[in-house]
């Protein structure tokens, strides 16, 4: 038990200082890679040099690297990152209205992808045609450029922005084409894995006249604990594209509001969503691992 609780801990230290660790890459990428939009304006926008410099300090960028920084951080603990140049609003708030959203087409593609990848086993076993393993290095913005192509000849996905159910069904049906080979293909994986030793016992429920999708099953619940661990780390990679794949769908999520924080120089309202991303990424892995000590008793360390 006390294995089990010193374990648990560690992963709670981990989550938080991944989360701290993204949060630091997101705002020194997004002041050092993005500059200062206000760095230009002078004298022929029509603006004055105090009238620059209160813009500067009014979004939070007249400080230096590290102060704004720790200023950033201590904003992130309290809700409120400072306001976002493009929207005129509060970044942070910005990114939470979107964040749901995002949520909502990857889980449910992640969800239908997990479910059908473990109903391939359980129905062909383990043994996957390596034409359909090869389809788990196909990216998930190929599925979702081909999802722009129909929206010009079938109208469909809706080709306006937004996160509609037209939206949110290519969303997640872009979701599903990339995840469930990727599943499927780490599924059989772990099959060839010898340190298992599942050969003997799949072989001798076989010998016994088990029919074989109970053997199949017993397979599947025998490996279910390293499966949904590399699933969530799937999870976590998928929701980390979500910047490639909303702008490419039109999808108004959290990687939208990344892209076009990025786009037109944004570094607050950049830096806020890339952490958010960033962090429920790494929680989505952590949950993963924690997901399986709890289907492995085995694993307490």
């Amino acid at each position: 038990m006390r294995g089990r609780r010193l374990g648990l801990a560690g992963l709670l230290a981990e989550l938080l200082l991944g989360i701290l660790v993204v949060a630091v890459l997101a705002y020194v990428s997004a002041r050092a890679g993005l500059g200062n939009p206000f760095t230009g304006l002078g004298a022929s926008q029509g603006l004055s040099r105090e009238e620059v410099e209160a813009l500067k300090k009014l979004y939070g960028l007249d400080k230096p690297l590290g102060e704004g920084l720790l200023g950033f951080i201590a904003g992130l603990l309290r809700a409120d990152t400072g306001p976002s140049i493009l929207y005129n609003k509060p970044a942070y708030s910005l990114a939470l209205q979107a964040l749901p959203w995002t949520l909502l087409g990857i889980g449910a593609g992640f969800l239908a992808a997990y479910a059908s990848a473990a109903l391939w086993i359980i129905l062909l076993g383990p043994r996957v045609p390596r034409p359909v393993r090869s389809l788990g290095f196909i990216p998930g913005y190929f599925y979702a450029v081909l999802m722009i192509l129909s929206s010009w000849w079938l109208g469909w996905p809706p080709p306006l922005p937004g996160h509609g159910a037209g939206k949110l069904a290519a969303y997640i049906l872009v979701v599903w084409l990339a995840l469930w080979p990727r599943l499927l293909h780490g599924l059989a994986g772990i099959a060839e894995d010898p340190g298992l030793e599942l050969g003997q016992v799949l072989q001798a429920l076989r010998a016994m006249g088990a029919p074989e999708r109970r053997v199949n099953t017993k397979f599947l619940r025998t490996v279910l604990a390293p499966y949904t661990a590399y699933a969530a780390t799937m999870l976590g990679m998928v929701l980390e594209r979500s910047a490639i794949l909303e702008p490419l769908l039109g999808y108004t999520g959290l990687g939208l509001m990344l892209y076009r924080g990025v786009a037109s120089a944004d570094p607050v309202l950049a830096a806020t969503a890339f952490t958010l991303i960033g962090g429920v990424a790494y929680l989505v892995v952590v949950a993963g691992r924690l997901a399986e000590r709890a289907l492995d008793p085995r694993l307490v360390g």
